[in-house]
Formats: C-alpha cells, structure tokens, sequence
C-alpha cells in the first residue's frame, strides 16, 4: 500500500516548506545527538510550527517530515541538507518556484522508499505521484471528469498495480477493482493528495482532487510525458545516502515547463522578472477553484474592497467579479474535506484586483523581498489595501 506521513499537513504547507528548508541550511552539518537538541532551540521559532512533545528531540520524531519533503538526511548522526533544500532557499538563477518543487518531489517520489522501513534498492519502484498525474490526464481526455477520489486511488491505481512507468493511454484503459483502504490507508492517501494539490494547474475541491487541462494546453504530446515521467537514477544501498542522492537536483535545465501564461497586459507587467508571481496568477485562474467561489460565497456578486455590486452597472453582463487568492498560491492544506476555504479567497472588481495586486508589489519592493513571508503577512498586506482604499 502507499503510504505518507499522516496528521502533520499543516507541516507539508508550502509557505511552511520554505521556512522548514531555511532552517535546516543554517543547521546544516550539526550534530542531532549532542547533548542540546540543536533543532529544539531553531525550527520552531523559524517555522512558526510546533515540534512536540516537547520533551523528544526534534530529529526524533520529524525526520520523516524533513525526508519526505526532500530537504535533509542524517549521515554520522549529522543533519545534512540535500542539493534540493539549498535550491529551495536560493536566489537567483538556482531559485526554484513553488510548481518546480513539487513536480521534482512528484516525480521522485518513490516506493519502497529510503524513508520508510523495508527499504530495498533492487525492489522494484512505483511512482505514486506520476501515476496520480497520468491518471487525471487520462480521466480529463476519456472522459471529460478529470479528477480523483481516495476511493479511485485505490480502486484504479493501487488496484492495478500500477508503476507510474506506464504511458498515459494506459491509464485510459484502467478498469475499477475491487480494492479499497480503510483507516489510516485511506488518511495516508487522501494527504498525499492535499499535498500534490499545491500545484498550480491543481486542487483539490470537495474531497477530490482536479486538473486543469487548460493551464497544460501549451505543452504537446512529449512534453506532457516529461512532466510525469518518473526521474530514475542508479539507487544507493543506504537509505540516506539514497535521499540524498533521489535530491540532487544538478542543472535546472529542464526542470521547469511552460505553463499557460497569464494573458493581460498587467499581468505581464506583474510577473516580469517574479517566477513565483507567475505561479500565483496560474493558481487564480484555476477554473475550478473560481467556481467554488461563485458556488459557495455568500456574496459572489460584491467587491471585498470597494463593496461595489459592479455587475448592476453592465446589465448586460451574468459578473464581473474576478477571484483573488489572500496568500498567493493559497495552500489548500489548511484545509479540511471540504475543499477550498472561502477564508482563502475574495472577490473583487477588475479595478480593485489590479489595484491589490500593484499594492502587493509595491509593498514586497519596499520590504526587498521577492514574495510573502508566511499567510499571516499576505493577510496583513490586504488588510492593508482594504484599509487604505478611499471611497469617493
């Protein structure tokens, strides 16, 4: 069966990802058995997360976060950070965007994987992630529903063995079985499926998780294979060893992929020269996510800004309130069955949202950073725009 790390999504967030990664390259090489627990007095104050207990050193019981994520080993009982970790944390041309992470992790992610017991590196390896993928593509092309449950995991992809190595006209062809998980079975999947979500041409929406073919519609046939196609390398005998070799990244040449741009002039203008800005506006124009908005906001025809009803002044016009994410790429891990939480999104007038996003530019120039710090911070700076915007 798959497995995941259960009940510490909250830890898989990608604004906590990139925290987690930091403080693990500033600990980078210390010693997780002196007699000071060396990342009890960082990791949470760095990430803003609890480590507990409190009593049990950090290493202890999170490492299985840490590997997971593709951040860090233990090696001579040191704390050594992988070649994705450091990339993670970089600037400059080695920086990586939020989709260029999880597509690496998507597709190295394998089992019977280093990080668990039972690690076997001549066993035969199975691509949870690719599979997934293959099998939304193939859903979105044969029959127009492209998405997956828990219970579908299992039945069509657990069920039939797959390997992830399969091209995608055999995913079209996978029939249901009988197959089904239960308890922590179904926990371990369904995270698994919260966290592959994060990407941009994702997410997960009332318990299933969705592709939106559109955003893909500028790659041809081979590069849609590349995207999902298992990265497999010569494997290491030592399972943490192996961890560091599954995240050596090396070149970035050909890890990114060319997404559907954004269209407008002011988008353009928005994301020159900001790649995880362009992750952003690919993550608003999530089609599935708007209309979830629209579906379950209590008022889908007002602007959160400027609380004008804007589409009673173009009668001929059903709207024209755009959704905007709070916290660009809005993680969808804080949560639960549900799907997106409407604390995460807002409604605004064309006017106000390009308004937003020049404040959000202006305010992230002036602190010298290149993106928000955490969701807290992307909810104080709208809260700023909302605050000083001027009703004449």
């Amino acid at each position: 069966m798959w497995r995941w790390d259960q009940g510490r999504l909250t830890y898989f967030s990608l604004d906590k990802i990139r925290k987690i990664a930091s403080a693990i390259v500033e600990l980078n090489g210390v010693n997780l058995r002196a007699t000071e627990d060396p990342l009890r007095g960082v990791m949470p104050t760095a990430v803003g997360l609890p480590f507990k207990p409190d009593n049990y050193r950090v290493w202890r019981n999170y490492a299985r976060v840490f590997k997971i994520l593709g951040l860090a080993s233990s090696i001579n009982d040191q704390l050594v950070a992988t070649d994705l970790c450091k990339k993670l944390v970089a600037s400059g041309e080695d920086f990586l965007t939020y989709d260029e992470y999880i597509q690496y992790i998507a597709r190295t992610f394998y089992y019977p994987s280093p990080i668990f017991q039972g690690f076997n590196d001549t066993s035969n390896q199975t691509f949870p992630f690719c599979a997934i993928l293959k099998r939304l593509i193939a859903n979105a092309y044969s029959t127009g529903e492209p998405f997956l449950s828990v219970e579908s995991v299992f039945s069509e992809l657990i069920g039939n063995s797959v390997s992830g190595f399969e091209n995608i006209p055999h995913y079209r062809s996978l029939a249901q079985t009988t197959v089904s998980g239960s308890g922590d079975q179904l926990r371990q999947v369904r995270e698994m499926l919260i966290f592959i979500s994060q990407l941009s041409y994702l997410s997960w929406l009332d318990g299933k998780l969705f592709i939106d073919m559109g955003a893909l519609s500028n790659l041809g046939a081979e590069e849609l294979d590349a995207l999902v196609k298992p990265i497999v390398r010569p494997r290491n005998p030592d399972s943490e060893l192996e961890i560091q070799n599954i995240c050596n990244i090396g070149e970035l040449e050909g890890l990114s992929f060319d997404l559907k741009e954004p269209v407008s002039v002011d988008d353009i203008t928005f994301t020159e020269g900001k790649k995880i800005r362009v992750t952003h506006l690919r993550t608003e124009r999530n089609r599935k996510v708007v209309r979830h908005y629209f579906e379950n906001s209590t008022k889908p025809r007002l602007c959160d800004v400027c609380d004008t009803e804007v589409a009673s002044r173009y009668p001929w016009l059903e709207n024209l309130i755009e959704v905007h994410h709070i916290l660009p790429l809005s993680s969808p891990l804080h949560v639960d069955k549900g799907g997106t939480s409407m604390n995460d999104l807002v409604g605004l007038c064309p006017n106000c949202h390009r308004a937003t996003h020049a404040f959000y530019r202006s305010e992230l120039t002036g602190q010298k950073i290149s993106d928000f710090t955490s969701e807290e911070h992307a909810r104080e700076v709208y809260g700023m725009v909302k605050s000083q915007f001027v009703s004449v």
